[in-house]
């Protein structure tokens, strides 16, 4: 059979898949060029969750012991009330003894897809703000244009604005909740168990730490929409007060975050393509499956995009015929992330009291029943291929990439 031969590839955004895409991609043959609409790359967001999925990716690209030693090794996730009920306790032991994800700030993980990048053939183009695509041509804000391109990877993000010119039906709207962050030392000792920990307050309250690197932690306080208008000034001492009544053993954490003041703002969408691609314009990451950051598998579906789109296009005989490929690999365990952060959102993020009592009642005690703890544990570790499927971690515990 016949396979593609090097391809001219465009990728239009720096963040996580776009950066993993572009290196994977020039390193198989391609000719890739990566567009970044700051001067000067940056992330955006907080610190994130590694998963086996995500840290299986960064393995291939010879950066996963640079994230752990840069990061923070998580055994898994606790979640308990204002009353110290437990509702969430989940260890990715209980998939296997090696198993464990890590917490890194997004800066961290940033600089080392950068830095990985540069060392690879791709050719990156700063100052570029690309907001159309013509035909096989890349339109900039200013009008210049760039191309032609074989392909077109659309990695702008949920806020795409790719996805809103080429695909103007697909649902894309805003969650009701986002959450103001910040990253903070850890002055009451909260990660030394290397857990991400969280605390709720019916639906309207939830704070959560994570342990990124070197005694330092991710702290992220729920807000509704109205309340994170670039507009709105957020009363720091009001949400001290909040924050140490709904979490006393945090209050040096609280107390050194309202003193800095130094929070940042985060806002999410819902992203559901019918397809995952405009002509020869492919979207991956956020741009084509943003979702709330509930479940913690963000950047671990993107890299596996990034993966998996590398891999296609090196079996495929046509673009068209790797499209489909990529779709039907990605689809399943993208719909599952997709659906399942989707419905269990508003059990944290609502101003549905009766689902918080629900999920009070319920989810602690079913962390306790084996079958829905295994699925819990799996929907955790990234590994659902849907409802009623996960992938097998292998023997060293790690994800395998050849079962995707």
């Amino acid at each position: 059979m016949k396979f593609l031969g090097p391809l001219d590839i465009a990728v239009v955004g720096c963040g996580v898949a776009g950066q993993a895409a572009a290196a994977l991609l020039a390193e198989t043959g391609h000719r890739v060029t990566i567009y970044e609409r700051f001067a000067e790359p940056q992330p955006v967001g907080a610190g994130l969750l590694l998963q086996p999925t995500g840290l299986a990716v960064l393995r291939q690209l010879g950066l996963a012991d640079a994230a752990i030693a840069g990061g923070a090794r998580v055994a898994g996730l606790e979640a308990r009330t204002h009353r110290g009920r437990s509702i969430l306790d989940l260890r990715y032991a209980d998939l296997h003894p090696l198993a464990f994800g890590v917490g890194i700030l997004r800066a961290t993980l940033f600089e080392l897809l950068h830095d990985r990048l540069a060392k690879s053939p791709a050719k990156l183009v700063t100052g570029a703000e690309i907001v159309d695509v013509d035909k096989t041509h890349l339109v900039e804000a200013g009008g210049a244009r760039h191309g032609p391109f074989d392909l077109i990877i659309a990695a702008d993000g949920a806020h795409s604005q790719l996805r809103s010119r080429l695909l103007p039906h697909a649902r894309a709207p805003i969650y009701p909740w986002g959450c103001i962050w910040t990253t903070t030392p850890d002055l009451a000792g909260i990660g030394a168990a290397g857990l991400l920990r969280q605390r709720v307050h019916g639906t309207t309250l939830m704070m959560g730490l994570l342990p990124t690197g070197h005694d330092k932690l991710t702290m992220y306080w729920s807000m509704p929409m109205r309340a994170l208008g670039r507009s709105r000034t957020i009363d720091l001492e009001a949400w001290r007060r909040t924050a140490t009544a709904l979490w006393p053993e945090a209050a040096p954490i609280i107390d050194h975050a309202a003193n800095a003041g130094d929070v940042a703002r985060a806002t999410y969408r819902h992203v559901s393509l019918t397809h995952w691609n405009a002509g020869p314009v492919l979207f991956i990451g956020d741009a084509a499956h943003g979702t709330s950051p509930q479940l913690g598998q963000g950047a671990n579906l993107g890299l596996m995009d990034a993966w998996v789109l590398a891999q296609t296009l090196a079996a495929a005989p046509d673009l068209l015929s790797a499209f489909l490929h990529f779709e039907r690999r990605r689809v399943p365990p993208v719909r599952y992330y997709r659906n399942a952060s989707h419905l269990l959102t508003p059990f944290f993020q609502s101003r549905l009291a009766p689902l918080g009592w629900l999920r009070d009642a319920v989810m602690g005690p079913a962390c306790h029943v084996p079958a829905l703890r295994a699925m819990m544990g799996t929907t955790l570790a990234g590994t659902r291929r849907g409802w009623f499927s996960a992938t097998k971690l292998g023997d060293d515990g790690c994800f395998p990439l050849d079962a995707v």
